[in-house]
Parts: structure tokens; C-alpha cells; sequence
């Protein structure tokens, strides 16, 4: 196997899409690696949007900034957040993609008519990618140069983007039939759309990866564009006086991770033969804690470490 420092065009493949889903297993550092790539889009002059959806904003307040909600919101010099609401998303659509503010006042306020419509199923996932595509293709001039979602962890994720083909099985008409078909057709777009998947070197993870990565393939209209490994340890730290414990510590975790990464690499090959897949298999070294802000090079140093290991 052989291991390089990335050249800057292997990553700025990514950065020349529009839209970039960021996915994998929950508590891997996606956040961080949506940021991370996000500073180092800015860096290279690009309008960059870092989108999320959750509960609480978790973006933000990595670039000093503890909320900024449904709003985008510039947090850096050509980086902006914000953090999608499912139903904002929804009362945008009618009243400002539909242009159909009074039909909103009128009957989708209504109490008994939101808490139908939330059983509708995918109406929601529909809306948060119709948000996605809007602000990549729609949206009034100037748009952003790469809009990067920190995606759902991969089970919602996948349930994510294989709601437009759910919609459009259902048999319904109208408006959200023909947005939902735009949607799927720019999400298939692969000069505009990718996905990169991140995971860490420990053998449950690799494992789930490995049966995961498949369904993305086979099921999900937006592209895999490369895997990421984060968090991965190599080389020990120098031996320390009065600090063996902490040497031997590393020294293991280097070992371990290695053959984690071997065995990443193995099933790599396999579904390289099975689907004729070429996705780059890319490292980033262990960073330890990160301190809140993140400073403004953060983002170009850490990935300027990473590596692209032969598959």
C-alpha cells in the first residue's frame, strides 16, 4: 500500500461541486470535517454555505458564534451557517418557491393541518433537500460556491436520500411531484452533487462502513466521492521521560489503527471490484481536543496532513 500527501486537486475535486453531502456513524467528527472543509473552501476565495439540522446548532458555535438557528448567518470571512428547520423549510416552499403566501395563511397555519401534514411520509426530508437544491440552483444572485451539509448520521442519511423516489412512487400530482423531480435530477448531477463518507479506524466502525457503503452506492442519487478515515494515529509520539505509560499508549493505538486501516483498504478493494467504484481513500491524522473558535487556519493545516492511501 502506498500512502501520499494529497495534492492540493485531489481535494479540490470536492470543492469544485455545488452541493456536498458529509455523512457517516454518529460521533466520528463529521461536524469537524464539515468545518474543517468549509475553512479551507473559504480559504481558496469560495462563498461557502455549512448547512445542518438539528436540534441545537453545533457548526456555529465552532466559529465562535453560539446560535444562529434558521438564519444563514456569516461566521467567517466567505463562511456562513445555518441550521435548517423542517417546518421554516416547509412554510418557505409554499410562500416563497409556490408564491403562495395567502394559501399558507389560510389553511397550512392551521394546527390540525400541520399536525397532518407531518405524517406525511418524506414531505419533510422532500423539503430539506428542495432547500438544499433552492440555494444551490434558484436562489437570487450571488449564489454560494459550495453549499457542504453535515448530513445525518448514515441510516437517516440514507433515509434522507432516498425520499424523492419514496415521493415519487406515491402516486400524488401537482407542485411537489415536479419539485420533487428537480430535486432527484440535480442530486444525480455528478459535476454538481458528491457525497464523502468519514469513519475512524476501530473494527466495529470499519465493519459498519464496509456493509454500509454499498447502500449508498446502490440506493442514494448523489455520487460517493471519497471516504474519509478520520482520527487516525500512525506514528507514536516521541518517547518522553517520565512519560512511558503515554508512549506505550500511543505506540498501541498506531498499531491498532493500522491494521484497522488495512482492513478498511481490503473491503475498499473488494467494492472497487464489485461496483467498479475508484473512491479515494483519504486520512486525517488524531487532532486531539480542538479548542472553540477554531482558528482561521485550522481548516487548511488539518487537511493539509492528510493522506490518500492506494486502493
Amino acid at each position: 500500500r502506498v500512502e501520499t500527501a494529497v495534492q492540493p486537486e485531489h481535494l479540490d475535486d470536492l470543492l469544485k461541486l455545488r452541493l456536498l453531502f458529509v455523512t457517516g456513524k454518529g460521533g466520528i467528527g463529521k461536524t469537524m470535517v464539515t468545518a474543517g472543509l468549509g475553512q479551507y473552501a473559504a480559504s481558496k476565495g469560495l462563498r461557502v454555505l455549512l448547512v445542518e439540522s438539528g436540534t441545537r446548532d453545533q457548526l456555529a458555535p465552532l466559529f465562535g458564534i453560539d446560535r444562529v438557528g434558521h438564519n444563514e448567518t456569516q461566521v467567517a470571512p466567505g463562511l456562513s451557517c445555518i441550521n435548517l428547520n423542517s417546518w421554516e423549510n416547509f412554510r418557505e416552499y409554499v410562500t416563497k418557491y409556490l408564491k403562495q403566501k395567502m394559501l399558507y395563511d389560510k389553511v397550512f397555519s392551521h394546527k390540525v393541518v400541520q399536525s397532518f401534514l407531518r405524517t406525511v411520509p418524506g414531505l419533510a426530508e422532500v423539503m430539506m433537500l428542495g432547500r438544499l437544491f433552492y440555494t444551490c440552483e434558484l436562489a437570487p444572485e450571488p449564489r454560494y460556491d459550495l453549499v457542504i451539509f453535515d448530513g445525518y448520521a448514515s441510516g437517516h442519511f440514507l433515509s434522507l436520500m432516498t425520499t424523492p423516489d419514496a415521493v415519487l412512487a406515491a402516486g400524488l400530482g401537482g407542485p411537489l411531484v415536479n419539485e420533487t423531480q428537480n430535486v432527484k435530477a440535480f442530486l444525480r448531477n455528478r459535476e454538481k452533487c458528491g457525497t464523502v463518507f468519514v469513519a475512524v479506524p476501530e473494527d466495529l466502525v470499519v465493519s459498519e462502513s464496509l456493509d454500509f457503503i454499498p447502500q449508498l452506492v446502490e440506493r442514494s442519487p448523489s455520487v460517493m466521492r471519497a471516504v474519509l478515515l478520520n482520527r487516525l494515529v500512525q506514528v507514536a509520539n516521541p518517547v518522553v521521560p517520565g512519560a512511558a505509560a503515554t508512549s506505550d499508549y500511543m505506540a498501541g493505538k498506531a498499531k491498532t489503527h493500522q491494521r484497522a486501516l488495512n482492513r478498511f483498504v481490503e473491503g475498499l478493494k473488494d467494492l472497487k471490484s464489485r461496483y467498479d467504484l475508484n473512491l479515494p481513500l483519504l486520512t486525517l491524522p488524531e487532532q486531539g481536543f480542538v479548542t472553540e473558535p477554531m482558528v482561521p487556519q485550522f481548516g487548511a493545516s488539518w487537511l493539509a496532513q492528510s493522506r490518500q492511501v492506494e486502493v
